[in-house]
């Protein structure tokens, strides 16, 4: 059994946030695989990790692989973690996101880092509703983790995006006055089961040697963000619209 803290938003609106604890004691990796299929395409504004970076996830991702080959990661990954992922938009506006986003960027102060605390496995929810967790189980992913207070400049920037965004009336009737990240927290996906099982105390032990990640290495800075879009959750067809220096 793996038991891990959460946040999570408290409302379908707004940014306030709350804490609470999920158990996992098995894996259900069917609605993940779906996940994986392609899709309509979406922005998203991106923290790509480089290569030294990616290293770090390339390691931990190939111990996973090599305890269980249902564990999956593409050896070409690009790891990275969101910001800020887009509904599926008209791409007519692509070319307004890009300039608003390169409008606020220019105003932010600098020197944002990604501080990246565990390994664990991703939470499962109820039909979709990022609100409710399903209880003991896990949706099959494996992620590096990194909660709120410790990234809060970089959350603290997208919420503040958010806002700016919809302040524009167009962007506002496109993007929805609830639009806002997905989630609170940040993370990387690194790869997930393509099965589904009862998590063994050998799988236990593996997450145990990485719930305290070393932060000279998983303390990342974060000199630039990019905006792109993709048909697919990890990027595999991504096709860069812009860099912006933060």
């Amino acid at each position: 059994m793996l038991k891990y803290n959460e946040t999570n938003w408290r409302y379908k609106e707004g940014l306030q946030t709350h804490s609470y604890q999920v158990t996992f004691d098995k894996i259900n990796s069917q609605s993940t695989i779906e996940e994986q299929k392609e899709r309509a395409e979406r922005l998203s504004l991106v923290k790509l990790f480089d290569d030294n970076e990616s290293n770090y996830f390339f390691e931990i991702a190939s111990r996973f692989q090599k305890n269980d080959d249902h564990f999956y990661f593409d050896k070409n990954k690009k790891f990275h973690t969101t910001l800020l992922g887009f509904p599926v938009i008209d791409s007519a506006y692509y070319e307004a996101v890009r300039q608003e986003i390169k409008e606020f960027s220019e105003g932010m102060e600098p020197k944002m880092n990604i501080k990246l605390d565990l390994i664990r496995l991703g939470t499962k929810y109820e039909k979709n509703n990022t609100l409710k967790p399903v209880n003991g189980v896990s949706n099959g992913t494996v992620i590096a983790f990194g909660d709120s207070p410790s990234n809060i400049r970089f959350t603290t920037f997208g919420n503040k995006l958010t806002s700016f965004l919809l302040k524009d009336e167009d962007l506002n009737k496109v993007l929805g006055i609830k639009f806002r990240r997905r989630f609170p927290t940040v993370w990387c996906t690194m790869g997930h089961y393509t099965t589904d099982f009862e998590i063994t105390r050998e799988l236990e032990m593996i997450f145990d040697e990485y719930k305290e990640l070393d932060s000279d290495f998983f303390q990342m800075p974060c000199p630039e963000l990019e905006l792109g879009s993709s048909h697919y959750k990890d990027l595999r067809d991504w096709k860069p619209m812009q860099k912006y220096s933060i």
